[in-house]
């Protein structure tokens, strides 16, 4: 569910239709100047193009996430047919990104022009590695983004990225399970406490209520999606120095967790490797009747992938919503924005800018997300009639946007201690006091060695 530890997605590389010139991207003389300005001591003048957009001669080397490469490939398509340029896109796994990162801050390495950007990457290497799009030089209209994502993107007081997408969990259930087991299958409960009532008549056979990957070595970032719906709750301290769950809220969304496994709403005795998109998969083949997972994943549900992610549910009867609360009338999740940032050793910043502004833009945008694939990071895209017809699932994350969605990106990685907690809580070794403690205690003292190093 995390989407920075997603596996390779396969989103629809249908040929774009709509395209127009890509005038809202062109930059002008005084944006090559500033991005000119910014190149570290000792590299070389960078390759600026012409400022009608021309970058004949250019290669782009992007090393990217594997959900937000698919786009950027579709994207490069239509670019390179307007500029001239290329564009190369290097989707980067997970688990070498943030040693391949801090190469390039060691080496200066001016080779990769556009790099990945998510909350804990921009966390970690901020204004080392990313350069600062908010530079009002730039002139680049932040306005037409989803507000809540720019926070996301940014590192103290500098941007470090432009969203490509708007993702964040939501609630996805099955209509007609839900309906059997007596509850309304068009406004489900909207506290765990009343889920979790109606689990047995949800379970059939090894078909349970909820399908959440407690197991996953990346389930760290779960506990937040039930924290975050506690009013006033926090993990971190904003400067990340205080650790802030260890007291009744922290303990609250911990033993919520295991009332629902010990339920039996939650589906027991999955491995270390389902993730959401095998939950994605499972909830597609009608083997659970809810997951919390993203609005792509609603997307495939809904049949807009049939060739990699086939469903055997009609369209109708997948319904989705916020999350539910640990309290009635409450709501907390957690965001999945990915983007691209610039990076701050690039030679080819002004041909990146005109490339990231492009597919983050409101044209290319529009086509993304009428393929019911990735939710736009564009405010208006997102309002847009034609999305609206198609994406039904729009107006549920304009309302869980609204929530708490903060993912608590920081240099250091609290994740571990929470994820071993959690799989202990799910295998049934230990209690939810128990969780609470190892995990705050664990957190602890990855921020205490983060500050005395």
């Amino acid at each position: 569910m995390i989407t920075e530890q997603r596996t390779t997605s396969a989103l629809s590389n249908a040929q774009l239709t709509r395209r127009t010139l890509l005038g809202a991207g062109v930059l002008v003389p005084t944006t090559a100047m500033a991005l000119a300005a910014c190149t570290p001591g000792g590299a070389e003048t960078p390759n600026t193009g012409a400022a009608d957009g021309d970058f004949t001669g250019t290669t782009l080397q992007i090393w990217s996430g594997a959900t937000v490469a698919p786009p950027a490939e579709n994207a490069a398509v239509e670019w390179e047919k307007a500029t001239g340029g290329k564009v190369v896109v290097t989707p980067v796994p997970f688990a070498e990104r943030s040693i391949k990162f801090a190469g390039l801050v060691t080496a200066q390495d001016s080779s990769i022009d556009l790099l990945y950007a998510a909350g804990g990457f921009v966390g970690k290497f901020g204004d080392r590695l990313y350069e600062d799009l908010g530079n009002p030089d730039l002139g680049i209209d932040t306005s037409i983004y989803v507000p809540a994502t720019l926070p996301v993107l940014s590192s103290g007081d500098m941007l470090a990225g432009l969203p490509v997408h708007s993702e964040m969990n939501i609630f996805i259930y099955n209509k007609t399970m839900f309906e059997a087991a007596g509850l309304d299958p068009d406004s489900p409960p909207d506290n765990w406490g009343d889920l979790y009532k109606a689990a047995s008549k949800l379970q059939d056979g090894d078909r349970y209520g909820c399908t959440l990957p407690f197991a996953s070595i990346y389930s760290g970032g779960y506990l937040l999606l039930f924290l975050n719906s506690i009013p006033g709750a926090k993990l971190l301290s904003p400067d990340r120095t205080q650790v802030l769950f260890g007291g009744d809220e922290g303990l609250q969304a911990f033993e919520t967790i295991e009332e629902g496994i010990k339920a039996g709403f939650f589906t027991p005795g999955l491995s270390q490797d389902v993730e959401d998109y095998a939950t994605g998969q499972m909830f597609n083949d009608g083997k659970t009747a809810s997951m919390i997972n993203f609005a792509e994943l609603w997307g495939y549900a809904t049949g807009s992938n049939p060739t990699d992610f086939p469903t055997t549910l009609d369209a109708a009867e997948v319904g989705a919503t916020v999350l539910p609360g640990v309290s009635a009338g409450n709501t907390g999740s957690i965001n999945g924005f990915e983007g691209f940032g610039i990076s701050k050793f690039s030679k080819n910043k002004e041909a990146a800018l005109h490339f990231l502004q492009y597919v983050t833009g409101p044209e290319f945008q529009l086509e993304m997300n009428l393929s019911k694939t990735l939710p736009s990071s564009n405010t208006a895209v997102l309002e847009n009639p034609e999305v609206e017809a198609v994406y039904s699932v729009g107006p549920v994350l304009a309302q869980q946007g609204e929530a708490n969605l903060d993912r608590y990106a920081s240099p250091f990685d609290w994740e571990p201690p929470i994820a071993a907690a959690l799989l202990g809580l799910y295998n049934g070794e230990i209690s939810a006091k128990e969780a609470h403690k190892s995990a705050f205690e664990g957190v602890q003292k990855i921020v205490e060695d983060y500050l005395a190093n």
